[in-house]
């Protein structure tokens, strides 16, 4: 099926070996690394001290006025942002209709050394550029960069968005440094991959690339660098650290790609290794290459570009596919530096020292990950334009559900507590004397990581799924979180404080915020596309949204969605806002001939779904018009999508899951005056990515079983609210609103089956 060409005609970087892509390109040419000791008095602590830092007066002369006070992460990531955008030469661009989608493996500290959200540095740069459209912050470790790239394909395939800015950030930071000393996989030297694999390097930077549609960019009249033919996601589902060394996960993503592109491996002329240097990821890539190219692996060149930059973590995909695009369009593959001659094994061509000019049409660049997310992008020479298809529409229904918060562990259990009108408002989930995983994993877990894996089970439960293993390797798996693991970070940046040298690794590898994903896929053995959202409370609406499209592109007919966070117990709360909970959801998302080949039972239909830039919170006369907006932009099956808006609008029962947010009433009063309103918050408290999987969650509940939280209402605004947990008549529609603050808005229309 040829879809809709997605071209890319901007890009954007900055790291080690260059302050924009021209030096960038030209130091990967003449094989001049930017690998150097830390000179910060800091690091003196280990005894590795090579990385890939980015100057300070590359940044400060790139920078003018308020954007020079923004923290390292945000000037990075704007100063490659600004050299895709001037590189495309957009002037004029319709803002709703321009998205960005970031790569971040770290948290960033703000000025008072305090993590800032995950997805800061993302609304940083949207609100500097005037960016409206779509915004998703992918945090799969260092995976990310190029997930990013992938994920910004299928926005622009399903209509969300015309131009997207796609790539990844990430700083040099002490914390992350320790952590990978204590993991003794930091090398002593300029890091060698392929060849003296003793260890990497980290590195910063960032990297930017600008896609959109190639008949838009040739209507607009400019230059197509590079296609984005396709992209394939994988999870390995063995090892929180470790790469999968059979290199079965690495191998899958490579073949999904080139399916997605609509090309095999006698097609491909270069590949883009992540080549870190340390022994695991080296040799578990030549045996992905051998796994994928079979014969023809020792005649395909492939390179690591680590050796000049370093490990750069969140923004390593988006670096690499920079370099990918510069490959494809001066016909040359850039060189794999301080290679050694008498290296090991001799079967594979990492073109050692030397760039190497050649003919060059298609390119593979691969990612691995902490968690064991694997990624490959498919990048191709333009072609003209022809013929494509529209993104196909497929039906998705919700079919499981699995609730783990302190009112409840379980669809039975929670639906007892919404009759009983039992609420647990911050209380965290007990999961004593219940495992979800073999003991030998389970003992070893964090509680996130229980909690996902226990909503996980429960879910697939519910579904009533029975899948061969064989079946398992194509489940998709999409997890959403506001924060990862508190007790993982927490732990892990006391032992800092206390001895870099003696970290706690076991928490270290936890921190990633897709590790828990990661953990769900190993338990489970799921092993289909993977990625990791991280925009807030928003992260669940925004999750389901990419296990619609993972569905809609043939990408897999089962997609487990999963949503984690806890709160901070111990802490003072802040006044005004609301209890902090802890608690997982999980549901399960089939296509619905999958469904209904296995003759299952679904909860709800999934109708649409919309996400604007922007705060629900600004009060009532920024919150209609953005609801009425968000109504107004759900995208789905068209017919079935306006019956049911006009429902929602009309004098016929609905309902509206809200986030309690200030202003929120007064919205939904005007744009839907008969939807009766409730949420989840009484529940469990506000626990974030989880609270809004929760919603979701009762949304299915009420339009399967006609039951939902009552809701008690306040005296300022009266009336229009859930009076009874049971509905009398389940519901036609649920609207299930979501909101990140500063950051996304979500709506989620369900419906009857």
């Amino acid at each position: 099926m040829a879809l809709r060409p997605i071209v890319v005609t901007g890009l954007g970087i900055i790291c080690a070996a260059g302050r924009d892509p021209a030096e960038f390109w030209q130091r990967l040419l003449a094989g001049q690394g930017g690998l150097a000791p830390v000179e910060d008095e800091a690091y003196a602590v280990f005894e590795a001290r090579y990385a890939g830092q980015v100057p300070d007066a590359w940044i400060t002369s790139q920078l003018t006025g308020s954007d020079a006070d923004l923290d390292r992460t945000a000037q990075l990531a704007l100063i490659a942002a600004r050299q895709a955008v001037e590189q495309a030469g957009l002037s004029g661009f319709d803002q709703d209709r321009f998205g960005i989608i970031l790569g971040k493996c770290q948290a960033t500290p703000d000025a008072a050394g305090l993590y800032q959200p995950m997805h800061r540095t993302q609304d940083v740069v949207a609100e500097r550029l005037g960016l409206g459209g779509p915004r998703i912050l992918v945090s799969t470790a260092c995976a990310a960069g190029g997930n990013a790239v992938g994920l910004a394909k299928d926005k622009i395939l399903t209509g969300e968005a015309d131009i997207v800015l796609a790539g990844g950030v990430d700083p040099l930071l002490f914390g992350t440094y320790a952590g990978f000393a204590g993991l003794q996989a930091l090398s002593t030297g300029p890091c060698r991959p392929y060849s003296h694999s003793d260890g990497l390097n980290l590195g910063e930077g960032a990297a930017f690339l600008l896609l959109e549609p190639l008949d838009l960019a040739l209507a607009r009249g400019a230059t197509p660098l590079a296609e984005v033919a396709g992209y394939g996601l994988s999870a390995d589902a063995y090892h929180a650290t470790a790469p999968d060394p059979t290199g079965r996960g690495g191998a899958s993503a490579v073949r999904r790609a080139l399916a997605d592109a609509g090309l095999t491996t006698a097609d491909v002329g270069y590949v883009s290794g992540h080549g870190t240097g340390t022994p695991a990821n080296d040799a578990m890539e030549a045996k992905v290459m051998r796994v994928v190219f079979g014969e023809r692996a020792g005649q395909v060149p492939t390179s690591s570009i680590k050796s000049y930059v370093g490990h750069t973590l969140g923004a390593a995909g988006a670096v690499e596919a920079v370099a990918s695009v510069l490959a494809l369009r001066h016909g040359v593959a850039p060189p794999t530096i301080g290679f050694d001659d008498d290296a090991e094994p001799r079967d594979l061509d990492f073109v050692p020292n030397t760039a190497r000019p050649m003919p060059i049409d298609v390119v593979v660049s691969n990612n691995y990950a902490f968690g064991g997310n694997n990624v490959s992008l498919v990048l191709t020479t333009p072609q003209p334009p022809r013929e494509y298809e529209e993104f196909p529409h497929r039906e998705a229904v919700i079919t499981g559900l699995g609730p783990v918060i302190g009112a409840a562990t379980g669809i039975a259990e929670l639906s007892a507590a919404i009759l009983a009108g039992r609420e647990a408002t911050g209380e965290a989930p007990t999961l004593e004397g219940r495992t979800f995983a073999p003991r030998s994993l389970w003992r070893h877990m964090n509680q996130l990581s229980r909690m996902a894996i226990a909503a996980s089970r429960l879910a697939w439960e519910d579904s009533g799924l029975k899948l061969p293993r064989k079946e398992l390797d194509d489940v998709g798996l999409v997890f959403a979180t506001g924060a990862g693991s508190a007790e993982s970070t927490g732990g892990f940046d006391e032992s800092i404080a206390l001895n870099p040298n003696k970290p706690a690794v076991l928490s270290f590898s936890n921190v990633v915020l897709n590790a828990t994903g990661g953990a769900v896929c190993q338990t489970l053995g799921l092993r289909g596309p993977t990625t990791t959202i991280c925009n807030g409370a928003a992260s669940a609406s925004l999750a389901l949204d990419c296990a619609v499209e993972m569905i809609r592109a043939g990408k897999a007919e089962v997609v487990l969605v999963v949503a984690a966070d806890e709160a901070v117990y111990g802490t003072a709360q802040p006044p005004g806002e609301p209890v902090k909970g802890s608690g997982a959801v999980a549901f399960v998302v089939e296509s619905a001939d999958h469904c209904a080949g296995r003759d299952g039972t679904p909860y709800a239909k999934i109708l649409g779904t919309s996400h604007l830039p922007g705060e629900l919170t600004d009060g009532p006369e920024q919150a209609r018009p953005a609801l009425a907006r968000g109504l107004e932009r759900l995208h789905g099956a068209e017919p079935a999508l306006a019956g049911g808006l006009e429902r929602l609008r009309g004098t016929e029962p609905a309902l509206v899951l809200g986030t309690g947010g200030d202003g929120e009433v007064a919205a939904v009063r005007a744009a839907l005056p008969h939807a009766a309103l409730t949420t989840s918050i009484g529940l469990a408290g506000d626990c974030q990515a989880a609270s809004g999987a929760l919603n979701l969650a009762l949304g299915a509940l009420a339009i399967r079983d006609g039951i939902t939280p009552a809701h008690a209402g306040s005296p300022e605004e009266p009336g229009g609210f859930v009076s009874e947990p049971e509905l009398g008549a389940p519901v036609a529609q649920a609207l299930v609103l979501s909101e990140s603050p500063g950051s996304v808005r979500g709506a989620v229309l369900l419906g009857a089956t």
